[in-house]
């Protein structure tokens, strides 16, 4: 079975507390992309799982998303006798805050669910996908949606008017870790986007929906290489530009196909470059 597994922005990234835990509360406005990873998968007869993948550095064993989402699919359903063969060919940029490794999880439980005939619901497949990552049910689902909590508390939105979206993932990596650690030392005033963001969605309109994004990483991190190539995409015709994630790939929205033409030429001397659209579902 093939299937694709699509990456994700962050039109919006409020952080609202830190917890008792640790973790860090957020609230974000997520969306699909049609970028996406494409996974190969195979049932073999040894009870294993084996990940292969066309882009070297990233880790196959059970360190890897895409294994864990099967482990978690086998176990649950007391698999023993059978197990999977994954190839991963990897497209989606890493440490870039688009959700890569947890669209592969999400890809795998889709595919494991039709390729072994297992009829798990998508509440079930759902659950199982919280206990692997926190961005994996959104990329269960896709679309456009609210996340709360850690980001698993999910509510469906008003879709993002289409439109043309430009990516950008420089060198320059960012340890979610560490950018959590900074926010810590700058609490979010209160001046939440993510709100604003649901209400302009509503309106269908997409220079409302622009005014509203914001990421509260891209306003603490203020990495260089992100402000580079931010000012270069709305030099060359986006209606706005941010960061999406903890960073550190930029995305710009467009709705001109000649001026996302024109700033692509330009900024794939600064990094890796895509021209992708939004997606209704994952």
């Amino acid at each position: 079975m093939i299937i694709n597994a699509h990456a994700k922005i962050n039109l919006t990234l409020d952080i609202t507390r830190k917890r008792s835990d640790g973790y860090h509360d957020i609230s974000t406005i997520m969306q699909s992309i049609s970028l996406c990873d494409e996974l190969e998968l195979a049932k073999n007869k040894d009870g294993k799982i084996k990940i292969s993948c066309n882009k070297r550095g990233i880790p196959t064993d059970e360190r890897n998303s895409a294994y864990k989402a099967a482990r978690a699919i086998l176990d649950y359903c007391n698999i023993t006798d059978m197990g999977v063969n994954i190839f991963i060919n990897k497209r989606v940029p890493v440490e870039a805050g688009m959700g890569g490794g947890s669209a592969d999880a999400a890809a795998v439980l889709m595919a494991m669910n039709k390729l072994f005939d297992l009829q798990l619901t998508e509440s079930v497949l759902v659950d199982i996908a919280a206990g692997i990552g926190a961005d994996v049910p959104f990329c269960l689902l896709g679309g456009t949606k609210r996340c709360e909590g850690i980001g698993d508390v999910m509510k469906d939105v008003s879709p993002l008017p289409d439109c043309l979206i430009l990516i950008c993932k420089p060198p320059v990596g960012v340890s979610t870790a560490l950018a959590y650690s900074e926010s810590d030392k700058y609490p979010q005033d209160g001046s939440f986007m993510t709100p604003l963001m649901e209400k302009a969605l509503e309106t269908g309109d997409i220079n409302k929906v622009t005014e509203c994004i914001g990421n509260r990483f891209d306003d603490i991190l203020q990495i260089p290489d992100v402000q580079i190539i931010k000012a270069l995409m709305n030099e060359y015709g986006a209606i706005k530009s941010s960061m999406t994630g903890s960073g550190s790939a930029v995305f710009g929205i467009f709705t001109d196909e000649i001026k996302i033409q024109e700033a692509y030429e330009i900024i794939k001397n600064y990094g890796d470059v895509f021209i992708t659209r939004p997606m209704t579902k994952a």
